[in-house]
């Protein structure tokens, strides 16, 4: 095929955001406006409309986009692009779908990169809360922001935090004697709980976070 499939994903904390699209060629053409023309509604890609799949709600540029597929259009224009995300996910590159069925509209500006002969979706930048996403084509640079939910718990409300400060002496219950006996001091700053183990468990640092993980008074340890 002129213009072969692509695929790229990328796991933020949880959530799995994947692109799938065809990626053109420039062929000595210039993409923009040459093969794309200003104004000209148009997928990122060739063939089959390039989508835009997230297994957990995110948000676009600072927009909430829920859970789902969704095919991806652009509008470019030499100071400002618009992107669309529609609940179609299936249309063919040239059968830009009913505005009925879209989920969010945005407009971006474009940035300047290095020469790219085919299209690339990329993520340059990884964050523990979100991902930079750049579509690439010749010298033109279309760069959105995901950001995700965390999956850590809130917080524990400092009335609560406050039962478990202490210290606390801890006794293998099985019959590795190897496991040492523990004394744990549990100590509250900036409104996470944090603990201190002496002898430190298992060989990891002897401060770590008490993270809430469901029921009141059930923490994973966070090194």
């Amino acid at each position: 095929m002129a213009s072969e499939k692509g695929t790229v994903t990328q796991t933020v904390d949880g959530t799995t955001i994947t692109v799938e699209y065809y990626r053109p060629v420039a062929r000595n053409r210039i993409p923009f406006p040459d093969v794309v023309h200003w104004g000209r509604m148009w997928t990122p890609g060739a063939n089959w409309a390039t989508t835009l799949e997230v297994d957990q709600p995110i948000r676009l540029n600072g927009n909430p986009v829920p859970k789902g597929k969704y095919s991806v259009w652009m509008i470019p224009q030499q100071d400002e692009w618009t992107v669309i995300l529609n609940r179609d996910a299936r249309r063919f590159h040239t059968q830009p779908p009913a505005s009925s069925d879209e989920e969010l509209r945005l407009t971006v500006k474009p940035a300047a990169g290095a020469q790219m002969e085919a299209l690339t979706f990329y993520f340059p930048v990884v964050t523990r809360d979100g991902a930079t996403l750049d579509m690439h084509w010749g010298t033109t640079v279309v760069p959105l922001r995901i950001t995700v939910s965390p999956s850590r718990p809130p917080d524990v409300s400092a009335k609560e935090r406050a039962t478990y400060l202490g210290r606390y002496h801890l006794t293998p219950n099985g019959t590795d004697e190897s496991v040492p006996e523990t004394t744990l001091e549990v100590t509250d700053a900036d409104g996470q709980l944090h603990g201190h183990a002496t002898p430190a468990l298992w060989g990891y640092d002897a401060t770590f976070d008490l993270v809430p993980i469901g029921p009141a008074g059930e923490f994973r340890l966070g090194f």
